[in-house]
């Protein structure tokens, strides 16, 4: 049939978005993983820039001062050999002073043979003066005083001999002592050669060294630069998968939205109502058993053709079980369990005897006495509203383009999202006329409202119509409900029925958790021949 068909391939779609859904989440997940790796590599990737730029600097700092080095050892290399030389011209000063001695010593010889040869003269004149007598002994003095003389004389050259001996002695040991050292510098000149040319490459090796470490900053800088480009487009990437999960989870809502509205929509439309009796919300103590359960429950509503009972817990039912429904008030009744939902077990009745149908019907029949008043007052509403709503076609100020214009427009900043359309100015101001008396007439009633075929109510009740606050959609839920598409089950199927009535029981979200019983009574919409939407009466249950 059409309806399991097309709901197989909402389920289908569903599944797929859900996969889809899934994995844009793992996606999201993989991708903040990534980016905090990337973030965490961008990190490390910053600090060892920052490592290598010192290290570059400090080998800068170390080739400045193997430079400096460099030319300290060649300044030294240039003094040693300025010593070397120095010692050599001093070697040359001493032979020369050594060899002055020598001529000096000669001399020196010279003037003690002469001091021997006057101290001989000086003999021999005193010894002609003795002889003389008196007449020689002037010339006696004179030769003792020259005999005296060329005594000192001859010392005095003895010891300045013996002194320049000494002299000599020194200036030779002088110079083996400065050859020594001369060739103990010579001997240094190699091993500063070595030393410059050893630091001259170390230079060159540093210089490369500095060079390549301000290559590799500039390289991990790029990488840095690339890993925080990771990280971005990570970033990016995680917020589309964001975006794509939170339009597959819409996609995924919308689909089950889809399933619900299009049960809803095919079977309350004329060719898709599969109900052959009306039913109605009744609260009723049951006994479900058969088929490997016997559970005590309750009855959500009933008609002559069947009911829908609470769930039991751990039921274990599957579709089409045969079972047996004991009803407060009617007795057993043998029935076929036609479809399980959130809502509860689907029953139908299977030719029960006839004084239980006949209790069925009577029970029924007080149930509908009972919802008569409101029947009537949902289909005057209903009434009303649609000769207002002719009434604007007919004067102009409604076109009928507009009034059934599903062209729903979101209003910016609103949560939960409110919407208009083209006729909502003029219904705002001709269905609150008809609305607020309603709801003033009846203290039972919860509220009561126009929805159009798509659960859109362009106008609600004025205590449900308060402005928005910013920031707080769960007090916005429950007193900003106007211009609001309700496209749940009740919504839907207040909107899409074309029955004369339909009476249903929910639990009505009035946001932030909170849930309130209702009793729903709701009549067609129809305007200049065409299905418009339905008139809805809630009343606290």
């Amino acid at each position: 049939m059409l309806e399991a068909d097309v709901m197989r391939a909402i389920d289908g779609v569903g599944s797929a978005i859900e996969a889809a859904s899934a994995a844009a989440s793992a996606a999201k997940d993989g991708l903040a993983r990534i980016g905090e790796e990337m973030h965490g590599f961008a990190g490390a990737s910053d600090a060892a820039g920052e490592e290598t730029r010192a290290l570059a600097a400090v080998t800068e700092r170390l080739a400045g001062t193997v430079a400096t080095i460099d030319g300290a050892v060649g300044d030294a290399d240039g003094r040693i050999g300025d010593a070397v030389g120095f010692a050599r011209e001093a070697n040359g000063l001493i032979g020369a002073l050594s060899q002055a001695t020598r001529e000096i010593v000669s001399i020196v010889d010279t003037i003690s043979a002469v001091a021997r040869q006057t101290n001989l003269l000086a003999l021999n004149a005193t010894i002609e003066a003795a002889r003389a007598g008196k007449a020689g002994r002037g010339f006696a003095v004179v030769a003792a005083e020259v005999k005296s003389l060329s005594v000192e004389t001859g010392n005095a050259a003895g010891d300045i001999r013996t002194r320049i001996d000494a002299l000599r002695d020194s200036a030779d040991a002088s110079i083996t002592a400065v050859e020594r050292v001369a060739q103990a510098i010579e001997a240094v000149q190699p091993v500063f050669r070595t030393v410059r040319e050893t630091v001259g490459e170390q230079n060159r090796a540093i210089e490369e060294a500095a060079a390549r470490a301000g290559e590799a900053s500039a390289r991990v800088g790029e990488v840095g630069e690339r890993a925080r480009g990771i990280e971005a487009a990570a970033a990016e990437a995680a917020v589309r998968a964001e975006a794509a999960r939170a339009e597959s989870a819409r996609a995924e809502s919308g689909a089950k939205g889809l399933a619900r509205r299009f049960v809803a929509v095919v079977r309350q439309s004329e060719i898709g109502e599969r109900r052959a009796h009306d039913r109605f919300p009744v609260e009723r103590r049951a006994r479900l058993s058969g088929a490997g359960l016997d559970a005590v429950t309750k009855t959500v509503d009933l008609s002559l053709g069947g009911a829908l009972v609470a769930t039991p817990a751990r039921h274990g039912l599957t579709q089409d079980a045969r079972i047996s429904l004991d009803i407060e008030g009617i007795g057993a009744v043998p029935a076929r369990v036609a479809g399980i939902s959130a809502m509860g077990i689907h029953c139908a009745f299977e030719t029960p005897e006839p004084a239980v149908r006949e209790r069925i019907g009577a029970a029924i029949g007080a149930i509908e006495r009972e919802y008569r008043p409101l029947i009537e007052r949902a289909q005057d509403a209903a009434a009303r509203v649609v000769a207002a709503m002719e009434g604007a076609l007919a004067s102009g100020v409604l076109g009928r383009e507009a009034l059934f214009d599903v062209d729903y427009r979101p209003i910016p900043d609103t949560n939960p999202q409110q919407w208009e359309t083209a006729a909502r100015p003029i219904l705002s101001r001709i269905l609150p006329g008809i609305m607020e008396p309603l709801l003033a007439s009846d203290p039972r009633m919860a509220f009561c409202l126009a929805i159009d075929r798509n659960g859109y109510i362009p106008v609600h009740n004025a205590i449900y119509s308060q402005p928005q606050r910013p920031d707080d959609p769960v007090w916005n839920a429950a007193h900003c409900r106007d211009r609001r598409i309700f496209d749940d089950r009740a919504g839907i199927a207040a909107a899409r029925s074309t029955r004369p009535f339909l009476i249903q029981a929910y639990s009505r979200d009035m946001g932030g958790g909170k849930l309130v019983m209702m009793r729903e009574v709701d009549a067609p919409i129809r305007v200049a021949g065409r299905h418009w939407g339905g008139f809805r009466t809630a009343y606290k249950h």
